[in-house]
């Protein structure tokens, strides 16, 4: 071997095996890739709450890992189930597909997080904003907070002008935080009065306020005449109940268009959506690995 072909030896050497290291590496990506398609097609995704509709529960800035495989088990990225897992549970707190019975684009592929309150076949009426189940009007059953806030609630801060309650929907395992607006109770009685002069009824029919059928006055969503939930259908409500745009205004949401049950958030950030100038989003510690129940 003359003196020139070495250092060629030599170097054909370590292109190979920069090659190889480099395919080990892209490999390496691949997998890692179909890993996280396959956790989050599958098994759990994370989520971040973007409104006040689930105060006192979950907060904006609140960001949650959903377990996807809660109920049925699908082609991920899509609305196809193939199998049945469990059933949802009423008093579960699930993210789904926003059902957009009105057809609006903006709304088209939006998730929602809402508390499920009623289930297929469940026969209920909404008086006060307060559910009430079958033929007999079942009221839940619903005490008012007491101080200190439980540890349920870490990381909330109340407002002194709302009122909370401890509601027990029927059957559910455990109960939740709802928030009331107790000075809206006038506007409520001058609306229903104006709807029973206008219509000879006190309460506006699930899902129609969306549809734009007649103006309706936003407090009235706390009236809802009795409905049957249909087949393969549920109904939301927001536990934040004065404040809540859910099934009461755009009606049933569709099993299929469930993406999973909301089990601890991971990560609480207050004043997330801030400038520079006013310091940046602050942690809450708190709230870190708090189940959401």
């Amino acid at each position: 071997m003359t003196d020139l072909e070495a250092p060629e030896k030599a170097n054909e050497k370590k292109d190979s095996d920069k090659k190889a290291k480099r395919g080990e590496e892209l490999k390496s990506i691949a997998w890692t890739l179909l890993l996280i398609l396959f956790l989050r097609g599958f098994v759990a995704e994370p989520f971040k709450i973007p409104s006040g509709s689930m105060i006192p529960t979950l907060l904006i800035g609140d960001h949650l890992f959903v377990a996807k495989s809660s109920y049925d088990l699908g082609i991920p990225f899509t609305n196809l189930k193939l199998f049945h897992i469990a059933d949802p549970k009423r008093g579960d707190v699930v993210v789904f597909e926003y059902p957009n019975n009105e057809a609006n684009p903006s709304k088209e592929g939006q998730y929602y997080i809402k508390r499920l309150i009623g289930l297929p076949g469940d026969r209920i009426t909404v008086r006060g904003g307060v559910p009430h189940f079958d033929e007999e009007q079942t009221k839940v059953e619903a005490v008012a907070l007491a101080k200190p806030l439980p540890f349920s609630l870490r990381g909330f801060q109340p407002n002194p002008n709302h009122s909370f309650f401890l509601e027990q929907l029927p059957d559910a395992a455990v109960p939740h935080w709802v928030q009331r607006y107790p000075y809206r109770i006038p506007d409520l009685v001058r609306a229903k009065d104006e709807l029973r002069s206008e219509t000879g009824q006190d309460c506006i029919d699930v899902g129609k306020s969306a549809l734009n059928l007649a103006p309706i006055a936003p407090t009235l969503l706390n009236e809802i005449c009795q409905f049957t939930v249909p087949p393969e259908h549920f109904f939301f409500m927001g536990d934040n109940r004065d404040d809540s745009a859910d099934s009461r205004e755009w009606g049933f949401v569709h099993r299929k268009l469930l993406k999973g049950r909301a089990l601890f958030i991971w990560l609480s950030l207050l004043q997330e959506s801030s400038g520079p100038d006013e310091g940046g989003p602050i942690l809450r510690w708190s709230r870190l690995g708090l189940g959401i129940k």
